[in-house]
């Protein structure tokens, strides 16, 4: 086992584990009708002194072993693949000692010579097409079923290495203000965003989630982080930016069905913090003094839809201890078995009891509830920002 897997390497054991199991029977298929060509082949070199019908026997014995090879290798846990490798060759001296207990083959007389010749050639021949349509089999997964799997494992592949680019772990802080921000995806492409910058007066942060998913998804996100980096280093209120913001996007995105909803603060060094929403859920503020939790909600297309497009944004205070949290839909919206969402409720009771933690752990224990709530469903982002001490 460890020298099969040297020899495909991590990289092709991985591609042939994500077989689906339609391009994975066109493989076992190969694999069994050139294996069992080798029981033919092998009463040949017997000298015919087997049973047809245990040639039959032998042939898709040979088959099955190398279909269990492949299922072993790529889709077994090694100790289990090991017992079935070793339990399959446990059986070829069986297959040897079984055939050479027939009785050798009579004194050879012209009829039984003819006999012989047209045997000689029937196993020949299904010894020459059993291994011929294997080795066809193999060639047509090749340029069909492997062409596709290969096409969609390398845009997998790429839009995992755009996830974890273009939203990856947020920790950034500065003298009054600290953020963290995670983004878990459904798949290996999501549609969240998230990013933190400061421009020198402040932090500013967003979430953000991109309609669609896939490789088309990926591209209008990094688009969209591009766009919104360089304009939260850019002085203005956030509606001002937002609206920027918007017209860029309505000008690169490729369909109608293409846009982004967005949820972003401005946090001042002086205490005062913007924030204004762009078809997102609400953000929640988490004040100390107090210990409750308030929702800052605001009812504003989201970006990308209009050309032209207004947009508002309101302020509040931030105190020390004070705590906002940025969310996309997905972590609300996760619905139990009876399909009770999550919610914003519960959400703000676990931030409220857990304020005084840290921010990344606070973060694990929210997005552990959820998973205690219910399965994900789609892609769940926060960011935390609160106010220091000082």
């Amino acid at each position: 086992m460890p020298s099969i897997r040297w020899i495909l390497g991590t990289e092709r054991i991985r591609y042939w584990r994500s077989l689906p199991i339609r391009a994975l029977a066109w493989v076992l298929a190969a694999a069994f009708l050139s294996f069992a060509s080798v029981g033919f082949a092998s009463d040949l070199a017997a000298a015919l002194r087997w049973p047809f019908w245990w040639v039959w026997i032998a042939a898709a014995f040979y088959g099955a072993f190398g279909s269990a090879c492949i299922i072993a290798v790529i889709k077994m846990p090694k100790p289990l693949a090991a017992a079935v490798l070793l339990a399959c060759i446990w059986v070829f001296p069986m297959l040897t000692r079984v055939g050479a207990g027939f009785p050798q083959n009579a004194p050879a007389t012209a009829p039984a010579l003819e006999s012989i010749r047209g045997r000689l050639l029937l196993e020949g021949e299904l010894a020459s097409i059993t291994g011929l349509f294997g080795f066809m089999v193999l060639l047509l997964f090749a340029g069909t079923q492997g062409v596709s799997h290969v096409r969609v494992r390398t845009e997998l592949e790429l839009a995992e290495k755009l996830q974890q680019t273009l939203a990856p772990p947020l920790a950034v802080s500065s003298h009054q203000y600290e953020v963290y921000g995670k983004s878990l995806p459904s798949s290996q492409m999501g549609g969240d965003l998230l990013d933190a910058a400061d421009d020198g007066t402040g932090l500013a942060c967003y979430v953000g989630d991109v309609a669609g998913h896939g490789i088309q998804a990926g591209v209008f996100m990094g688009m969209v982080k591009t766009a919104a980096r360089t304009a939260l280093l850019e002085p203005g209120s956030l509606g001002e930016w937002l609206a920027k913001l918007n017209r860029v996007l309505f000008e690169v995105k490729s369909g109608s069905a293409t846009y982004a909803t967005f949820a972003c603060v401005r946090c001042r060094e002086n205490g005062q913090a913007q924030f204004s929403l762009a078809g997102n859920g609400p953000i929640l503020h988490y004040t100390a003094t107090s210990k409750s939790i308030s929702q800052l909600g605001m009812e504003q297309f989201p970006l990308g839809l209009f050309a032209k497009a207004a947009f508002q944004s309101g302020a509040i205070e931030m105190c020390p201890g004070d705590i906002l949290a940025l969310l996309t839909d997905g972590l609300p919206e996760v619905e139990d078995a009876a399909g009770n969402q999550f919610g914003l409720e519960r959400i703000g009771e676990i931030l409220a009891l857990n304020a005084g933690v840290p921010l990344a752990e606070l973060a694990e224990r929210l997005f552990a509830a959820a998973r205690k709530h219910g399965p994900q469903a789609d892609d769940e982002t926060l960011v935390l920002v609160r106010a220091k001490r000082v």
